[in-house]
């Protein structure tokens, strides 16, 4: 400020500041950046710490001359904002430059939008955040701003080369690829500057580079774009012109359906009429597969998607909109896995959603086809996928209700997988001969995994496994509480963990009140019974109970005049197993509690009556007595 370094010397201030900076002029939910500060397991008393750095944020950065310091980190109802308004920030101004570079190459006008890029790359003094001990969040941004980097270099090479700077861009390039050995883009604009410089053997000697450094590092080879360039430099053959974007093929990108589906017949007709029949409003149909964790919506809409394949003749395409991690693919990439599927050269894709949600809809117009989204979280990441035309169908697997879309929606519901479907599955996974032997225990098992066709499969790869074993023997198994994830987890599948990653997409303050009314066992709790254990306001516990209701994890019962929170079993064992997110008091276990309606008072309690009651320090160890 006024030319003086402020930045805090605390390491976790300063990581405070840089959350603040990455969400400019925007307010930081207080949940983030506890996320960001202590990732699952923060203290008791991680909100007063925050406010702490804040506090120490705002003395760095105040303006003594001018008293001005509560201007800077100004507090809201759920967080902070740092106000930057027409303050320089030299990300911004980089994401500005990439943005207008690529309008302009997108119009054809490569040294404009070369010099563009070059002005942003300009800005890059060292790695973001290279100062600072980075979590969750600041990891992700960091990754981030690393990849658009990478892009801006591509690109910008890319328009010297159509330029004819191959001479000048030879050093430059032949660096960058020992910067980054595993990258392809850069080795084939290196191959391609060379050859046309006349050193052919520095392409392939590139080439040779990268094919060595991938093997040895990921057990792959380069791709065929890649072999494809490496034959044209060894006959001496010119650059291919780039095929017409939708010149190839029908697409069919469906992964094959599971052989031993079962039952599902309501929701497998519902979902085929509404895809083949054209509804009363003119636009693309839309059918939304929701419900809870493990109940096969996937698999549901791949059995009618390939019903259907001849009633699609232009193709079918299908988008994953989460990443291996578990966070959300942003829209901009799964379109641009759709253009390159229907034969567009990624390469030229510019990189605005609207841009990319525009050439996806023109191509759409004219086609029938089906588009199978699978895993939304919620609308907002639907709508700018959907194509244009009225031919068109659009399948959207979610464990969200969606609303807001737009055209001819059919919303089917995805409930438990009924006791008689639950245990024909059991029977196709371990075989009728054995399950015929042993009905009663078939029974108990299908039972024990709660209509949940994800344990089913899961119990009954292990059942496989173990032929020696009776099915009675598993049965009794699963009858235990303590040991019934176990049971459910197979070398494929371990659906305690299944559960759990389910639920860690949601927000820490749903996450800590699922963890807290698993923890209470078959105990009813209250939202203000939350409210009291976990020293949080009633709204905010109605907002993450919504989130968690919406999410399918969590039903609220109507119970003597108020709401009791359940929670299904197994999700339940899975957080009360994991101790997720849990922290401070406990409405699980014995406390201490101080209530005039108790008789026994200010002793140690079990009784409802020590839901939501305080309780210091150690959990206590004596018996309590009955009230």
């Amino acid at each position: 400020m006024n030319g003086e370094l402020r930045t805090p010397s605390a390491p976790m201030a300063r990581r405070v500041l840089a959350l603040l900076l990455a969400h400019a002029d925007r307010v930081v939910p207080m949940e983030l950046l506890i996320d960001e500060l202590w990732g699952e397991e923060p203290p008791k008393k991680a909100r007063k710490t925050v406010q702490t750095y804040i506090y120490q944020l705002r003395k760095a950065l105040c303006d003594e001359g001018s008293g001005q310091s509560q201007e800077l980190v100004e507090t809201h109802p759920h967080g902070y904002r740092l106000p930057l308004q027409d303050c320089r920030l030299d990300v911004r101004e980089f994401q500005n430059l990439l943005r207008e570079g690529r309008e302009a190459l997108t119009r054809g006008r490569a040294s404009e939008g070369a010099a563009l890029l070059r002005r942003g790359l300009e800005l890059w003094r060292g790695a973001p955040m290279e100062d600072v001990e980075s979590g969750p969040l600041l990891a992700a941004q960091t990754a981030r701003l690393e990849r658009l980097k990478i892009q801006a270099l591509e690109q910008r090479i890319a328009a010297d080369l159509a330029l004819g700077g191959n001479q000048s861009l030879l050093e430059e390039i032949r660096d960058l690829t020992h910067q980054y050995p595993l990258h392809e883009e850069f080795c084939a604009q290196l191959m391609t500057a060379a050859k046309r410089c006349g050193q052919r053997g520095e392409a392939l000697s590139a080439y040779a580079r990268l094919r060595r450094a991938m093997a040895e590092q990921l057990g792959l080879e380069p791709s065929t774009r890649l072999r494809e360039l490496q034959e044209r430099v060894l006959a001496g053959r010119d650059e291919q012109t780039p095929a017409r974007a939708g010149a190839a093929g029908a697409p069919f990108q469906l992964p094959p359906a599971i052989g031993d589906f079962v039952g599902r017949r309501d929701e497998l007709e519902r979902i085929e009429r509404a895809v083949r029949e054209t509804g009363p409003v003119p636009g693309v149909r839309i059918v939304t597969v929701t419900g809870a964790p493990g109940m096969g919506k996937t698999q549901i809409a791949l059995q009618v998607a390939h019903r259907l394949r001849k009633d699609f003749p232009d193709g079918q395409l299908k988008a994953s909109l989460h990443m291996e991690d578990g966070t959300a693919q942003p829209p901009a990439e799964t379109l641009k896995e759709l253009l390159a599927a229907v034969g567009h050269d990624r390469r030229s894709l510019p990189e605005r959603t609207d841009d990319l949600a525009r050439m996806f809809r023109s191509w759409a117009a004219d086609r029938r086809f089906l588009l199978l989204l699978d895993d939304a979280a919620g609308s907002e990441a639907v709508l700018p996928l959907l194509p244009a035309g009225v031919d068109n169908a659009v399948i959207v697997t979610s464990r969200w209700r969606m609303i807001g879309l737009p055209g001819a929606v059919t919303s089917v519901e995805v409930g438990l997988l009924p006791e008689a479907d639950g245990r024909r599955l059991l029977a196709q996974v371990v075989g009728a001969d054995r399950t015929a032997r042993e009905p009663e225990a078939a029974a108990a098992i299908v039972a024990g995994c709660e209509g949940m066709p994800t344990a089913i499969r899961a119990i009954g790869s292990r059942i496989t496994a173990w032929p020696g074993h009776s099915l009675a023997d598993f049965a009794a198994r699963l009858k235990d509480e303590g040991g019934r994830l176990e049971e459910l987890s197979s070398p494929h599948l371990d659906v305690r963990r299944y559960l759990v990653g389910a639920a860690d997409r949601l927000p820490y303050a749903a996450r800590e009140v699922l963890a807290e009314i698993s923890s209470a066992g078959d105990a009813d709790v209250t939202v203000t019974d939350l409210a009291h254990v976990l020293h949080r306001s009633v709204p905010s516990i109605e907002h993450s109970v919504e989130l968690l209701t919406a999410h399918r994890v969590l039903t609220p019962v109507v119970q003597n005049g108020s709401h009791v929170l359940r929670i299904p079993p197994l999700m339940r064992l899975a957080f009360a197993r994991d101790g997720h997110s849990r922290t401070g008091d406990s409405l699980a276990g014995e406390v201490t509690i101080h209530d005039s309606r108790c008789p026994y008072a200010a002793q140690v309690c079990s009784c409802p009556l020590a839901l939501g009651a305080h309780r210091s320090g150690k959990r206590q160890l004596r018996a309590a007595p009955a009230c």
